[in-house]
């Protein structure tokens, strides 16, 4: 669509100035008369599953995709079907200067001799979806509210690579919020990069078949570790008595430094907002210091989804690949003496903080309860019609399709042999699929982020319904974020919410049609 119909389609849907979506009948979306639709899908579904997936933006993914049945999508292409010209020569340096051309890592074979536009491009001529090389956008919690840079999201080439260079508190100050980013930043134009349907067989044929969510945000702002524990409790850790030099020193925003960004783990609150390791379990780290400042389990004394279901008598499992190699380590902690200790070299096989269930003081409760299993598990368990409740399945790095770890076409089949494991089982027409991500990965998105508290929303990120009760083709445009996947949990299973950020979150109902006869997986 052209720029002012995309603005008016915005608009129509109550997003020109960010407000949440309350017209589902704007959108195609009918719901079941009264309050039949809740009991409907108690009912229907019996079991949840979702798929976790590691660092790639919607528009990275969906941003040629062209919807059927006169729906509409928001990506990057206009009436024409073409690159909105809205997008041609947005992206500055920290200055504010419009880049020319994008600049290109030569290291990487593909950019070698190539001369690029500032514009979106079709990356697969240069990294193919087939293809991986070392390279991987930076994410974290600051620096990606300064990409999207209120809005504008206008810097994510600008912010896309750097150093981990601490500055000093003294250093900080004296600095100009451009400073801070021309001294620590590192330009990259691939973040511009999309793939398509030719790229991307599977999942275009998922959104075409089943439902697209084109407003799901991560929700927190940076990298892994805080979105997958928003996953399960919508919200991250706490370390109240976290070190000073571990914590940022004011807020960036009372400060007046609008783009302050660096790399500490906590917010001046004592809230994890980048990435650290568990202390509990299989644990990876590269500078055991990390470690050390890791958040206490002991500290986490909130609810997560996991607890709720134990509550609730709902069975449920994190299917993590690899589990089984790493089992052996996972009732120790990161501090005992030699084999004591949870510290091991997994390599890929096992991410330890992509695992939220392990930063909690009950870990040892969900291991021994058989709530940590293999995914070889999930797909035994799918074929055998024995699935929980709830499952959340995690890829190892060779499968999570994170840069520099996973070609998106491979984990883009590690998820279809999922879903097939399903959708060829008994409790398929009881099943709905959730796939998602757990965060942009500092890819550009074109949607600016709703703003709904200090730390989220983030970028928005791929989502996918799949399931015999899904709309057949209906882009869902409610605003929604990770957290709805658990606002879905606790309404199908008759839960409270953790906090305000699923309790307030979109429930995914509009994207079901319980009057349809349930269909058959044909992808």
């Amino acid at each position: 669509m052209g720029q002012q119909n995309r603005r008016q389609f915005l608009k129509q849907l109550g997003l020109a100035s960010g407000a949440v979506i309350t017209a589902p009948h704007l959108m195609g979306v009918v719901h079941a008369a009264g309050v039949s639709g809740e009991n409907r899908l108690r009912q229907e579904i019996k079991h949840v599953v979702v798929i976790f997936q590691e660092n790639r933006s919607f528009d990275h993914y969906f941003g040629t995709f062209q919807p059927k049945n006169g729906q509409q999508v928001i990506n990057l292409l206009d009436a024409q079907g073409q690159i909105d010209r809205h997008f041609l020569g947005l992206q500055k340096n920290p200055a504010g200067i419009a880049y020319d051309d994008l600049p290109l890592p030569i290291d990487i074979p593909g950019f070698q001799n190539v001369q690029l536009p500032n514009q979106p491009f079709h990356m697969a001529p240069y990294i193919p979806a087939k293809g991986n090389v070392h390279w991987d956008p930076k994410h974290r919690f600051f620096r990606m509210m300064a990409e999207i840079h209120n809005g504008k999201m206008d810097r994510f080439v600008a912010l896309a690579g750097g150093s981990k260079t601490h500055l000093s508190r003294d250093e900080f100050k004296k600095m100009s919020p451009e400073q801070i980013a021309f001294d620590l930043a590192r330009p990259s134009g691939p973040v511009l990069g999309h793939y398509t349907g030719k790229d991307l067989p599977f999942y275009h044929r998922v959104a075409h078949q089943y439902t697209l969510f084109d407003h799901f945000y991560q929700a927190m702002s940076g990298g892994s570790t805080g979105n997958a524990l928003y996953l399960v409790a919508a919200r991250s850790c706490v370390y109240p008595n976290a070190p000073k030099d571990a914590c940022a020193p004011f807020d960036p925003k009372e400060a007046g430094v609008e783009h302050a960004f660096f790399d500490l783990p906590y917010d001046y609150k004592k809230i994890m907002v980048n990435d650290l390791p568990p202390v509990q379990g299989p644990t990876n780290a590269d500078d055991v210091k990390a470690l050390k400042i890791s958040p206490p389990p002991e500290a986490q004394t909130y609810d997560n989804i996991g607890d709720r279901l134990d509550d609730a008598k709902v069975s449920w499992a994190w299917y993590n690949e690899n589990w089984d190699q790493v089992k052996p380590w996972a009732l120790k902690t990161a501090f005992g003496p030699g084999d004591g200790s949870a510290v091991i070299d997994t390599g890929q096989l096992y991410v330890a903080h992509h695992n939220p269930f392990q930063y909690y003081p009950r870990w040892p409760e969900y291991v021994k309860a058989g709530h940590i299993r293999d995914s070889d598990d999930f797909l035994a368990d799918a074929h055998g019609g024995k699935l929980p409740g709830v499952s959340f399945i995690k890829a190892s790095a060779v499968h999570d399709e994170h840069p520099a770890n996973c070609a998106p076409v491979y984990g883009m089949e590690w998820v279809e042999k999922l879903v097939r494991a399903v959708a060829g089982g008994p409790a398929w027409n009881k099943t709905a699929i959730f796939v998602t991500y757990d965060e942009g990965g500092g890819f550009w998105d074109s949607l600016p982020p709703e703003v709904v508290d200090d730390y989220g929303f983030g970028t928005r990120i791929p989502a996918l319904l799949i399931s015999p009760w899904a709309r057949q083709g209906l882009v869902d445009h409610h605003m929604a974020s990770t957290a709805s996947i658990l606002k879905f949990i606790e309404t199908c299973f008759g839960l409270q919410a953790l906090n305000h950020r699923d309790r307030e979150a979109y429930d995914m109902m509009g994207a079901f049609d319980w009057d349809q006869k349930p269909k058959s997986f044909s992808v």
